[in-house]
């Protein structure tokens, strides 16, 4: 992605927040990550995946109300999710994403401080790949590369302040194979933090 189209996409993401029309949150957010085990190299390797974390800070705005129900836009969310794992032959590979999905969340409330909400997106990531290197004696080394992203998941919002909330969050993240340490295409990622209300 080049630093105009960038620059425009962050752009169109933040004008939103500059009309302070609608309700706006921030939220941050922390949970486990996991890397899968892996086969490379037509067998001749294989690498043990390994536990991380992930993370992310975003914010939303609610675009439509109807009743209590209410949808958000999340518009600039990036999910940092860092993971690794060991190999049979010497590396210092990695397994880390950084995943920009956008996403419509619909929000229902349940009781007077609980609400549940399901989340739908999507965008791009960029994730590290494990890549045999035939040196002698063979190496592992880490290859980025882009690739599209669908996101999808739900969670529950229990708000303890006017302004304050605690929030769980957990989706699953799809992709191609064997990106970011992930053999399949689901990179599932459940999340504990919180959300501050404006």
């Amino acid at each position: 992605m080049t630093k105009r189209l960038l620059l425009r996409f962050l752009f169109l993401a933040l004008m939103p927040i500059a009309s302070r029309a609608q309700p706006v949150e921030n939220y941050f957010m922390f949970g486990p990550a996991f890397a899968g085990n892996q086969t490379l190299g037509g067998g001749s390797v294989t690498v043990t995946g390994g536990s991380g974390f992930g993370n992310v800070f975003g914010f939303a705005f609610q675009v439509a109300r109807k009743s209590a129900v209410s949808l958000w836009v999340e518009p600039l969310s990036p999910v940092f999710a860092f993971s690794g794992g060991t190999a049979s032959i010497q590396t210092s590979a990695t397994a880390n994403s950084i995943l920009w999905t956008p996403a419509a969340r619909l929000t229902v409330p349940v009781a007077p401080r609980i609400a549940v909400f399901g989340a739908l997106g999507g965008g791009i990531g960029y994730f590290h790949n494990l890549s045999l290197v035939p040196y002698n004696p063979p190496q592992l080394k880490t290859v980025t590369t882009f690739h599209g992203v669908f996101s999808g998941g739900g969670g529950i919002d229990i708000r303890v302040w006017r302004r304050v909330s605690i929030r769980v969050d957990a989706r699953d993240y799809v992709t191609g194979r064997g990106l970011g340490g992930v053999p399949g295409r689901h990179h599932f990622l459940p999340m504990l933090g919180i959300a501050l209300h404006y």
